[in-house]
């Protein structure tokens, strides 16, 4: 009898995630537990008990004490032949014994898995929609609204009190002035209104300067006039012309985007109290009966509002992938009726000014209402023209993260990374930065030569970005370009199971290199079966990544139908093509920045055991990995029987038998194991575990990206740029050469060193460098920029002599005399190679003791040092 190191109920139970199997009590027999590995086995008992726990689970399956968990499909498939027969008499027994794993299983458990969902739901956090109850009702909203507008235009009376006078003058309208008024037709009057000046921060304060107020109070005439209790003055009145107006013009200019965000109510569920606000010039209440009904058409409903001209039906809200096709196909791109009055333009003076004044109120602590987008980003870019942004962080961070609203960061990533930059929100600043890089990514990736347009490669209408943030997100692109191509590389290459740390593939490697050095048919037919195997391992993970990244998805693929939908919530229909039509243009590289595509590969590579399937490698498309293991095996035991003596010699003795003692199989499953462990890190590098918000409606994105990608962003928002810009620069080359001298110069082993051609030059070279001069009259020291090794530095080199050929004829006699005599080129004279060759020098070094003086002079003031010359002597030499 022999006993088996682990007891096989505690294997099962593991598997089966119970605590114990006490198979006599199941069957009915003892109460006690007996352990059975105590047993006697005959050849056949995993047969045996597999086919004995299938009986009996089929009999009492509900009296386990923990039903087991649902398996996957590919494990389903795999269930044991005993299980599958006995469960045919019930579908629920049927289910229940599907889910049991085998022998084999137990024995040698599936890798975990290298993907993850491939329904609706792929690369969702959750599949639960996070239903947040409205914020307002309508009635309530209208009336908050007009609130607001009355309290805009009496703000003196709540703005009563401080220290400071600010002044807003309105521009006056003379014709259409009904064009320019609020909801209820009132028209925006001059304004005076007093605050603190302890409140007043960043350019607000600055204008309490005595300059700026000694300008300001002649300006206005307000020179020992100033009411009680007031000590500053700020007319806050926007400049009527010059580069400041041009400057705050161009800042507070609304996008299109921005413009359009109202009807996110409509398509993404946006709380119409955060988005549905109207401008400050607003022609609501004059529109006309007709788009007074139009106004908010209902979700999944057709709108069949007639006018006595024409009638007209919208399609339902949001958009299916057919609808926005079929409208595409008949040229229309409206989804919706826009009012006139949400038609507002980039700039209007009013908002301006009304902008200003909610910046005040907020400096002053009272609250104001963020009801629209426009709203919003009027009063960010205001905030960050007097230098603070800090009144409105926690409020713009609490409107952009409410909910639906999230879409902002994903439907116009740009103004969201514009937002983000100003007010300083990392979340929101992160997410958008993510998206921008991928699209850059994607367009740089691409090989096809269409020319530029103002659409991303998914229909995605694009926005403008400033230059400082448009060069962080093009480095980050780069850099994740660079990061998928590697990736891309190493799947192709021939060696790639050499960069993973396998131990079984290791051994193999070991022997082969062995069996290479042998030359007689037993060695060439092992290192065949071995090299083959290698090669079908290699290509079974290679062939699936071909696939993954040529071959198209279906059409109606269950994820891409989602993917669709959530897209169109940003993208026009005339615009809109399917997420599959568009990646069978991608290249590799561009495949590779999409989610799916890893999933995919994940996919494959799972639902293949090395121990059941057969090999993908063309010629052995029918032969399995247990044969091609099998006939490795037998062949390498060949060489142990047949060749002993070259096993010996060639030190191949120790590998074979640490490798012959393991069983085929099980060796299958140990480099299954290290592959798909290999693999895993990037198959599921898609995956988006501190994303937030979490970015559903860009889930084709690849979005995980590395800190190398991240780094260009500042430090607040997670990323390694402190302002120095060293994040932008390449890395430094290697030191391992040492330094070179004193300072920072060191070697980096690609310069040619500027040596001269002998050990005894170089001494004499470096003595004569050192010269010094001394007298009586006016010491000195000979100072020089650098030293050369192969020039004195009070040698002076003519423009038209030839560097190489001094260094070329100074020790190098030999060679000069034989350069003389060297065949020309077919183009050249004697005469003309050899002045282009070698230059007439000095052919000697100048002596060491050249310059000191004779010993007639006795001068006893002068100091003297080898190779120097006297200060009082005229003779310098040339050269």
């Amino acid at each position: 009898m022999s006993l088996r190191p682990d007891c096989l109920c505690s294997i099962i139970s593991a598997a089966l995630d119970i605590p114990r199997i006490d198979i006599d009590h199941i069957g009915g027999g003892q109460q006690d537990h007996v352990c059975l590995t105590i047993m006697d086995f005959p050849g056949d008992w995993e047969a045996e008990i597999e086919a004995e726990m299938a009986r009996l689970l089929e009999d009492e399956a509900d009296e386990l004490p923990l039903q087991p968990a649902p398996l996957t499909a590919t494990a389903t498939a795999t269930a044991t032949t005993a299980a599958a027969t006995t469960a045919t008499t019930s579908n629920s027994q049927n289910d229940d014994i599907n889910q049991l794993p085998t022998i084999d299983n137990v024995l040698s458990p599936k890798p975990p898995p290298l993907s993850k969902w491939t329904t609706i739901h792929f690369n969702k956090p959750t599949t639960m929609e996070r239903m947040l109850p409205p914020l307002m009702r309508k009635s309530q909203i209208k009336e908050t609204r007009n609130f607001e507008l009355y309290r805009l235009h009496s703000i003196a009376f709540e703005l009563n009190k401080g220290d400071t006078l600010v002044i807003i003058d309105y521009p006056i309208h003379h014709k259409a002035a009904l064009s320019y008024t609020d909801c209820n037709g009132i028209t925006f009057k001059p304004l005076q209104f007093r605050v603190n000046s302890a409140n007043l921060l960043g350019k607000f304060a600055e204008m309490l300067a005595p300059t700026y107020q000694f300008r300001v109070l002649r300006r206005l005439k307000l020179v020992n006039k100033l009411p009680d209790g007031v000590k500053y003055v700020l007319d806050l009145t926007p400049p009527s012309e010059g580069d400041e107006l041009v400057f705050q013009m161009t800042e507070l200019s609304l996008t299109p985007g921005i413009i359009k965000w109202w009807s996110t109510s409509l398509t993404n569920d946006v709380d119409p109290w955060l988005v549905c606000g109207h401008d400050d010039i607003c022609g609501c209440k004059r529109q006309t009966a007709e788009e007074s009904e139009e106004e908010e058409p209902k979700e999944g409903q057709s709108d069949t509002t007639t006018s006595p001209k024409a009638k007209k039906s919208w399609p339902s809200v949001p958009l299916t992938a057919d609808a926005a096709l079929a409208m595409k196909a008949r040229g229309e791109d409206e989804t919706y009726t826009t009012p006139s009055f949400r038609r507002v333009p980039d700039y209007c003076p009013i908002r301006h000014r009304n902008g200003i004044l909610r910046l005040l109120l907020l400096l002053e602590g009272k609250g104001v209402i963020l009801d629209s987008a426009i709203r919003v980003w009027t009063l960010v870019k205001l905030a960050t023209i007097f230098d603070c942004a800090h009144v409105l962080r926690d409020r713009v961070a609490q409107w952009i993260m409410h909910g639906s609203n999230t879409a902002l960061i994903e439907q116009l990533p740009e103004e969201a990374l514009q937002i983000a930059f100003a007010l300083e929100l990392p979340e929101v600043g992160q997410s958008a930065f993510r998206i921008l890089v991928n699209e850059a990514a994607l367009k740089l990736a691409s090989t096809s030569k269409e020319p530029t347009t103002q659409f991303t490669v998914f229909g995605r209408r694009l926005g403008d970005l400033p230059d400082d943030l448009q060069n962080l997100v093009q480095h980050g692109a780069m850099a994740l370009v660079e990061r998928v191509s590697n990736i891309d590389a190493q799947l192709r290459n021939p060696d790639l199971f050499d960069f993973w740390d396998i131990e079984e593939w290791n051994k193999m490697r070991e022997i082969e290199q062995c069996l290479a050095n042998g030359n007689d048919l037993i060695n060439e037919k092992a290192l065949y079966a071995v090299r083959l195997l290698k090669q079908a391992l290699v290509y079974e993970v290679q062939s699936a990544y071909e696939i993954a990244t040529t071959k198209c998805l279906g059409y109606h693929h269950p994820a891409l139908n989602s993917i669709d939908h959530d897209r169109l919530l940003s993208v026009e229909p005339k615009h809109f093509d399917r997420t599959s039509f568009v990646m069978s243009h991608f290249n590799p590289i561009q495949l590779l920045l999409c989610s799916i595509t890893y999933n995919e590969l994940g996919s494959l590579l799972d639902d293949r055991r090395y121990r059941d399937c057969k090999c993908q490698l063309p010629g052995y498309l029918q032969t399995t990995y247990r044969t091609l293991t099998s006939q490795a095996f037998q062949s390498l035991r060949d060489v142990l029987i047949y060749a002993p003596a070259y096993v010996l010699n060639a030190g191949l003795e120790s590998y074979l038998r640490k490798w012959l003692v393991e069983d085929p199989t099980v060796w299958l499953d140990c480099i299954e194991r290290g592959v798909k462990d290999a693999l895993r890190p990037m198959t599921l590098s898609w995956v988006r575990e501190d994303i937030e918000p979490p970015l559903n409606l860009t889930r084709h994105l690849l979005l995980t990206l590395t800190n190398n990608e991240m780094k260009f962003l500042p430090l607040w928002a997670g990323g390694c740029d402190d302002g120095s810009g060293g994040v932008f620069q390449d890395l430094l080359p290697p030191t391992t050469w040492g330094a070179n001298g004193p300072g920072p110069g060191y070697h980096t082993g690609r310069t040619i060193p500027s040596a001269p051609s002998s050990v005894t030059e170089f001494i004499t070279e470096d003595m004569n460098a050192l010269r010094m001069w001394g007298s009586t009259t006016g010491a000195s020291i000979d100072v020089h920029d650098s030293i050369s090794t192969v020039y004195h530095p009070d040698r002076v080199i003519s423009e038209d002599q030839s560097i190489a050929s001094e260094s070329f004829t100074e020790g190098r006699s030999d060679d000069y005399q034989d350069a003389r005599f060297e065949i020309p080129a077919d183009h050249q004279s004697i005469g003309q190679a050899v002045d282009l060759t070698v230059e007439a020098t000095d052919s000697e070094t100048r002596s060491v003791t050249e310059g000191r003086q004779s010993g007639d002079d006795d001068d006893d003031d002068d100091m003297y040092f080898w190779g120097s010359d006297s200060d009082d002597s005229g003779d310098t030499v040339m050269i």
